[in-house]
């Protein structure tokens, strides 16, 4: 079992806030609304790397579900029937992936990031398929789940890749992730 210090709650609790922020900030363009999402989902990643980041998003998945307004649009049970819920899904496996760059060059670190990003469109492809067709039994088909969900993000989410590189380079040469807080025992 992983133990965690004071500094590394701390660190996570405001990741999570961070990320809440980031969900918040959205433009509605469509089926799927435009968010920092994925910036603060790969940032956090490269930050606390693969079990705290994946920790941080599944309570966010978690406080989200139980009622606590955190989604782009508000939070609830009822959220898993919505149609981008699949790539708030996304986002924890996004992380388990992404979070191995913690300690890469800026090449491991795209193409993790990269991969990220990938799974995150499968997870939500899929489940806005499933959603569509099987809850809403509206007949869509792929190419247009692509069309609405993958599509009208493409050039941003490849922006945000190369962005967050820079960002967590420039961080991580700033935060020295040896330091301990030594006045807690």
């Amino acid at each position: 079992m992983t133990k965690f210090k004071v500094k590394d709650l701390v660190i996570m609790a405001l990741m999570l806030t961070f990320l809440i922020v980031a969900s918040k900030i959205s433009f509605n363009i469509g089926v799927i609304p435009i968010t920092l999402q994925t910036f603060a989902v790969f940032l956090i990643s490269l930050m606390l790397g693969s079990i705290k980041a994946s920790i941080v998003i599944l309570i966010y998945i978690l406080i989200g579900l139980l009622g606590l307004p955190v989604f782009s649009s508000g939070g609830g049970f009822e959220y898993i029937y919505s149609p981008s819920f699949g790539f708030i899904i996304g986002f924890f496996f996004s992380a388990l992936v992404t979070g191995l760059a913690k300690n890469m060059n800026k090449v491991g670190i795209i193409s993790c990031t990269v991969l990220g990003l990938l799974i995150i469109n499968i997870c939500g492809v899929t489940y806005m398929y499933i959603i569509f067709n099987y809850h809403l039994h509206t007949a869509k088909d792929i190419l247009w789940i692509l069309s609405v969900g993958v599509l009208p993000f493409i050039l941003k989410d490849l922006i945000v890749v190369i962005i967050v590189q820079i960002i967590y380079m420039r961080l991580k040469n700033i935060i020295n992730p040896t330091y301990e807080l030594n006045t807690i025992k």
